[in-house]
């Protein structure tokens, strides 16, 4: 019974703030992309790699997350528990973006082969991916770290 509470805790917590951070990082993104010269922000118009918060964007972000959690969850141990998990599960997160498109959006493999996107706009979109990934990697662990003290080794005993 511990094990399936202490899932739906990593669960919650995983899903929450991934929202939350993608929420943050896309309104400061659409503001930024926003003030860019018409020419610089082409593909970002068409392929709005960040979009406005609205219920549709929330829901997928949800969805999104539930993935990535489940998906992460069978390393857990190495996620939060080992000394390099912070580089772990950074690498796993902006590679999955960077790699696991299913369109040629700006900052991905496929958007640098297939769109005559600018240089300007795929680095604009690496690095904000890389800061999003990178502050809800430190917050996710420290919140993990910090709900699993005093209770290591329950997690998948």
């Amino acid at each position: 019974m511990k094990v399936r509470s202490k899932f739906w805790g990593y669960l919650g917590r995983f899903v929450l703030l991934y929202t939350i951070v993608y929420i943050v990082t896309a309104t400061v993104f659409v503001a930024i992309q926003d003030v860019l010269p018409e020419a610089w922000r082409i593909a970002l118009d068409f392929f709005k790699p960040y979009r406005a918060f609205d219920l549709l964007t929330v829901l997928a972000q949800v969805m999104r997350a539930g993935i990535m959690a489940l998906v992460f969850y069978p390393f857990y141990r190495i996620i939060v528990k080992d000394k390099n998990g912070l580089i772990v599960l950074f690498g796993a997160l902006w590679g999955l973006a960077i790699l696991g498109s299913l369109e040629p959006l700006p900052g991905t493999i496929e958007g640098m082969i297939y769109t005559e996107t600018t240089a300007v706009e795929h680095l604009l979109v690496l690095a904000a991916g890389a800061v999003q990934v990178i502050v809800f990697c430190r917050l996710f662990l420290k919140w993990e770290n910090r709900s699993s003290a005093g209770k290591r080794g329950e997690i998948h005993e």
